[in-house]
């Protein structure tokens, strides 16, 4: 049922011309439009949806879980630390210049000020995060990574990664380096960052 309903969502969409990416455009779907296309009840809808959002969240789900479970696969098979940080940091990078219409209609969603602002989701929940936070804890006990805060290095390094992929995109108009080329060189100033010195 939900995908019979999330279809009828995508149906609207296409009907209507929406892009993943226009947050405006989808805020205009109502529950009221989506039961109507699927031909359900709403109280069908709630049961299987908490509300719109729950049901927009979906689209994405798939993809992203397939994300997760392809960098945990290369972080699991990864050796030592310094290896580890690397296939996270690759691979997400990978993931957002071979698909990069998903990308951008997924992680450059910026929410408009007029849409409730959703309840935060912890950090440590999120594999990606967490390993990120593992591999420095291990290079740390290993004497391969610098003093630092591990917690806060992996806010670091995600909000560095994802900036060097975005900002050749929503600067368009300046004439920065591809996102290839700006993620590839951010991910060795980070690790050259971390490395401990001798």
């Amino acid at each position: 049922m939900r995908a019979h309903v999330r279809e009828a969502l995508l149906r609207i969409a296409r009907e209507r011309g929406f892009a993943l990416s226009d947050s405006r455009a989808w805020s205009k779907i109502t529950i009221r439009d989506v039961i109507k296309e699927a031909g359900i009840s709403i109280g069908t809808f709630y049961k299987y949806f908490e509300d719109r959002a729950d049901l927009a969240s979906t689209l994405w789900a798939e993809p992203v879980g397939r994300l997760r479970d392809t960098l945990q696969d290369a972080y699991d098979a990864a050796t030592d630390p310094v290896q580890k940080v690397r296939v996270l940091l690759e691979g997400y990078a990978t993931f957002a210049t071979e698909n990069a219409r998903f990308y951008k209609n997924v992680f450059l969603l910026v929410r408009p000020e007029d849409q409730p602002v959703e309840p935060s989701i912890d950090l440590a929940s999120e594999s990606f995060f967490a390993n990120l936070v593992e591999a420095f804890e291990e290079g740390q006990r290993q004497g391969r990574f610098r003093s630092f805060d591990p917690h806060s290095m992996a806010q670091l390094f995600w909000s560095a990664l994802h900036g060097s992929l975005v900002l050749p995109v929503n600067l368009y108009r300046h004439k920065f380096d591809g996102p290839e080329i700006l993620s590839g060189q951010m991910i060795e100033e980070l690790l050259d960052s971390i490395a401990q010195r001798d």
